[in-house]
């Protein structure tokens, strides 16, 4: 395959496209408020913008001439599709589960994804699953479903195809709701999932599976809302060299105390994240 004009400009819109989106919303709107200096409550209309990707993306591939199959729309009998979720997931989350312990001793430990998890509580259950079906269509369509496919085609190499969809991936999850301690806990289920679509290679299937595990994080994230303050990274070493090992002398946000019975679910959503 020849890199022409066209499959250059989908290139562009599914490695780059959600964090130019990000940029030009913020640019527009400016950044969400927030009294923790954490990310600020989720607004629904960020996520619905993200069909804007895909949405130009079937464009390109009209344009290029080409079918949705060429882009990993490739749909297999109910029970192989049944069983390559379950599986999918299941890898997906137990790695997740395994890995908790050692990422709990990297950055800050999981308090940003905590925090960036807490972001979504004040949206209603099916909101919620809105914004992990989105995730999951808008991402897996983006950077596994055209460039991890188109990409495979101009190289013909599967380690460079997934490394760049992988490291575009990661690194487009940066914004306000994900800081840079939450991106690198992110890059390993990137990672996961960008292998995962080498495997199958089937877009439907990764849709179901981004979209159940987001869905699974986001229906518990009550559990994380206001546990964790965003702080200097000064304040939290300081608070760590008091003996306490939480930021701000260890008071959550608002006037909770940890040890009241709200912190006390707040500090079990933590263990429960780092799996301790």
């Amino acid at each position: 395959m020849a890199l022409t004009p066209v499959t250059t400009v989908g290139l562009v819109i599914a490695l780059t496209g959600f964090a130019l989106l990000d940029r030009t919303r913020r640019a527009l709107a400016g950044p969400a408020p927030s009294a923790s200096g954490g990310p600020g409550p989720t607004d629904l209309r960020e996520h619905a913008w993200k069909w804007a990707i895909p949405a130009c993306l079937l464009v390109v591939v009209a344009a290029e001439g080409n079918s949705l199959a060429s882009i990993g729309w490739r749909v297999a009998p109910p029970a192989v599709f049944a069983g390559q979720v379950g599986i999918g997931f299941l890898l997906l989350a137990g790695l997740n589960l395994l890995s908790a312990p050692l990422w709990a001793r990297v950055g800050d430990g999981g308090d940003s994804l905590a925090a960036g998890i807490g972001s979504f509580a004040s949206l209603s259950l099916p909101e919620r699953l809105f914004v992990a079906f989105t995730a999951g269509a808008t991402e897996e369509t983006a950077f596994h479903g055209y460039a991890v496919e188109r990409l495979l085609a101009l190289t013909g190499s599967a380690p460079v195809a997934g490394g760049i969809a992988f490291l575009a991936f990661t690194v487009g999850h940066g914004g306000s709701t994900w800081d840079r301690h939450a991106v690198l806990r992110i890059s390993q289920p990137a990672l996961v999932m960008t292998l995962l679509y080498l495997w199958f290679r089937s877009l439907p299937v990764l849709i179901a599976i981004h979209a159940l595990n987001d869905a699974a994080g986001l229906a518990l994230a009550e559990r994380f809302a206001g546990s964790v303050e965003q702080t200097p990274d000064a304040d939290r070493d300081e608070a760590t060299a008091d003996g306490r090992g939480e930021p701000n002398g260890g008071h959550a946000s608002g006037e909770d105390v940890r040890g009241s019975p709200a912190s006390d679910d707040e500090a079990a959503a933590l263990e429960w994240l780092r799996s301790e």
